[in-house]
């Protein structure tokens, strides 16, 4: 799930971009996750989960964000056998591998999009450029020997 800032989708962004079809797009006024994102993050969670789930529970770990822990989040998991786990605040570094590994990478491919970006000409490095240059940054990032 990506969650960009703005109140509406734009078109452009789904027809300038080389975003695939299989991402899930998401507006929020803040740019931040908020209740109703986390609802629908977990509803498209649950659907995916359903199609690769072994056993009849699945863990889920979190963050313990605020939005991540309503009574109708909570719900949901238990109707849908998904056992939500918040990891201990203020201990990511030590619990949390996927933000010093993973994100690091994550945040390094990202750099260097808006620097190959900014050498060809773009000085607005704006939702487009975003758009069209995260499915290369997200296929440098998440490949099986960076998450094992």
């Amino acid at each position: 799930m990506i969650i960009v800032s703005g109140i509406i989708h734009q078109e452009h962004w789904y027809t300038e971009t080389k975003i695939p079809d299989n991402y899930y797009l998401l507006v929020s006024d803040t740019g931040y996750s908020k209740d109703f994102l986390s609802m629908k993050w977990l509803g498209h969670f649950d659907l995916y989960l359903a199609r690769q789930q072994i056993g009849t529970y699945q863990l889920l770990l979190m963050d313990g964000y605020g939005s991540h822990c309503t009574r109708e989040f909570i719900e949901y998991c238990d109707g849908a056998k998904i056992i939500p786990f918040c990891l201990t605040p203020q201990t990511s570094y030590l619990l949390q591998p996927l933000d010093v590994v993973v994100f690091q990478l994550y945040k390094h491919y990202y750099s260097k999009a808006i620097e190959a970006a900014s050498r060809t000409g773009c000085t607005d490095y704006d939702k487009v450029e975003f758009l069209t240059a995260i499915d290369s940054i997200r296929q440098q990032t998440f490949k099986p020997s960076t998450i094992c």
